[in-house]
């Protein structure tokens, strides 16, 4: 005979998400969803850390976006070498894993000013994310 406790607990695993978050590392890149001018955005995850205050925090580089950037030569940005998000921020935000591994770009400078600021992490979306930095860029 069955113990009674043992069905609910069978029928638990059943409700579980097999998915418990994407395996993220450095050196992946991922298309997310972009915004409308960004058709085919990319990102890069270029460090990945956990954080007393902050929690998981995944530093990722932009590829393939038009930001609004008065300061360079063209008016816009097509890249940003660095952008600090909770990890549950941009698991929402990607759609596919593009390749596996890459070759990091350039992030460290963004990165280590970062750090000495004792900067935060986006919790919004990267899209959102990308509004936002646009928006601070025009100020």
């Amino acid at each position: 005979m069955m113990p009674m406790g043992f069905f609910p607990l069978v029928l638990l695993g059943f409700l579980m998400p097999l998915d418990q978050g994407r395996a993220l590392k450095v050196g992946q890149e991922w298309e997310f969803v972009g915004r409308p001018g960004d058709p085919h955005p990319t990102l890069v995850i270029v460090r990945i850390e956990s954080l007393p205050k902050l929690g998981d925090v995944v530093h990722v580089s932009i590829r393939g976006v038009r930001i609004k950037n008065p300061h360079a030569p063209r008016g816009y940005s097509e890249d940003l070498a660095h952008m600090p998000l909770g990890r549950v921020a941009l698991e929402r935000s990607l759609t596919r894993l593009a390749h596996d591994s890459v070759a990091l770009p350039a992030f460290e400078s963004g990165y280590e000013e970062w750090k000495q600021a004792r900067g935060g992490a986006f919790s919004i979306s990267v899209r959102e994310a990308l509004d936002f930095v646009e928006g601070t860029l025009r100020q």
